[in-house]
């Protein structure tokens, strides 16, 4: 039987077994159209919306015949979780910090600056004794529960 997949780009049209289960659907429309399974949330417009949620179910479970309709929705993959790290600053005051895996030096930097008052030109971030001057968090090996060290910058010249 042919069921129609309608996104907000157009129409398309698939052929499938009613006893195929939603997951096999999902992976023919990975074939179709490129959207990699978990990012697709299928819905079936029969009057009502009824959401194709669990993968391992047959569509004839959700009442699909021939010409019905289906909804695709592709969904943003979600954001890794924040980890959490302490910084020591020059006084040996700990602070804690929710930071995402691939946030930049410079950006931590300046939050820094904002939470502790110190200028990121001033700031020198120190991790399992490497300075970290540029690049990712996550490059210098940060992970959860990390401290860096925060010390000054000598003046002069």
């Amino acid at each position: 039987m042919d069921i129609t997949i309608t996104m907000v780009s157009g129409s398309h049209t698939v052929s499938v077994n009613p006893q195929d289960t939603v997951g096999s659907l999902k992976i023919k429309i990975q074939s179709m159209l490129g959207v990699d399974p978990q990012r697709q949330r299928l819905v079936f417009i029969n009057g009502q919306k009824t959401p194709l949620n669990d993968d391992s179910k047959p569509i004839s479970y959700y009442g699909l015949q021939h010409g019905s309709q289906v909804s695709l929705l592709v969904t943003e993959p979600p954001l890794p979780a924040p980890i959490q790290v302490t910084l020591k600053n020059e006084k040996g005051q700990p602070s804690t910090y929710d930071i995402q895996p691939g946030e930049t030096v410079s950006n931590f930097k300046n939050r820094v600056e904002k939470r502790e008052g110190v200028p990121a030109s001033q700031q020198r971030l120190i991790h399992e004794s490497r300075e970290m001057q540029g690049g990712k968090l996550e490059d210098y090996s940060v992970r959860n529960h990390s401290t860096i060290y925060m010390t000054l910058r000598l003046r002069g010249g």
